[in-house]
């Protein structure tokens, strides 16, 4: 951005306001967003792919997810959680599915993991974008459509010949870590995915399934195709007019018409759009244009 002024058009089903705003160059545009929106996600959330996409699901999850819940063998009869940053790319328009870690040696999941590397990593959709995504939206974290994934294996220090990667990949989706060595002596860890033993996944009724390593790495890690689409929050269905509707275009339809497929409210539809190659997002009634 090199201008001085930037408009919002934030609109609803009954606002419509344009936000003038007037910001120093040396601004961020990330940090101008924060102010304007407060708690907003500045990019949105990367497409969500439908929930009978096992694979392709819980590389968005764990992508999306700037955390995770680690447990661990404690003290050889116990176990422990803790929270755990990770990354499993170059920064967040990138994603291998390998998920890095960050630890310093003082604590107490790093001492757990050189006496035992076996894991088991949990993470929730209920944690993005505070707790709108999908099925979460009105909802709790155990129910179904508000998916989550948990990986077990084993998380073992990076080799020598894999650390500059996984300290690009931690660095650029968390900057604030790259200062971290200079007090305590952190390591990187990793899940390398012949370390991986399973995947349980749940994002929608009908039980838990289990991706494999290979499915899990050969899917796609964000949803495409869908631009200009009405496509279902939770169940990430498309509205096909002809066969949902008997052609009838999205907006005509009542608004006592639910989805098809998870019986969703039409409210649930959200439009996919995408110009320019800046994100367009739509979330609930609030529209954002950058």
């Amino acid at each position: 951005i090199t201008g001085e002024t930037l408009d919002l058009q934030v609109r609803s089903s009954s606002t419509r306001a344009t936000l003038g705003l007037r910001l120093l160059c040396a601004m961020g545009f990330r940090s101008l967003l924060a102010l304007a929106l407060g708690s907003a996600c500045v990019q949105g959330l990367h497409p969500r792919p439908e929930f009978g996409s096992h694979a392709s699901y819980a590389r968005w999850l764990v992508h999306e997810s700037d955390y995770v819940v680690i447990s661990t063998h404690h003290n050889g009869s116990d176990v422990f959680g803790n929270i755990m940053s990770i990354s499993d790319g170059n920064g967040y328009e990138d994603s291998t599915g390998v998920i890095y870690t960050y630890l310093p040696d003082l604590d107490a999941t790093f001492a757990d993991l050189m006496v035992d590397d076996r894991v088991a990593l949990t993470f929730s959709e209920m944690a993005l974008d505070g707790g709108r995504s999908g099925g979460c939206l009105n909802s709790t974290a155990e129910n179904p459509p508000c998916g989550r994934l948990t990986i077990s294996g084993r998380l073992t220090l990076v080799p020598a010949d894999h650390q500059a990667t996984a300290l690009r990949y931690l660095f650029a989706r968390h900057p604030e870590m790259a200062g971290w060595g200079k007090e305590h002596k952190f390591k990187a860890f990793w899940m390398a995915p012949e370390n991986v033993t399973d995947f349980f996944l749940i994002n929608f009724y009908g039980g838990a399934s289990h991706p494999t390593v290979k499915e899990y790495l050969a899917a796609a890690w964000q949803r495409s195709g869908t631009s200009g689409e009405f496509v279902c929050g939770v169940c990430g269905h498309i509205y096909d007019a002809a066969k949902d509707a008997q052609g009838r275009a999205f907006e005509a339809l009542p608004e006592s018409w639910a989805c098809p497929v998870c019986g969703s409210p039409k409210s649930s539809f959200k439009k996919q759009l995408r110009e320019d190659g800046m994100h367009v997002w739509v979330h609930e009634e609030l529209q954002v244009h950058i």
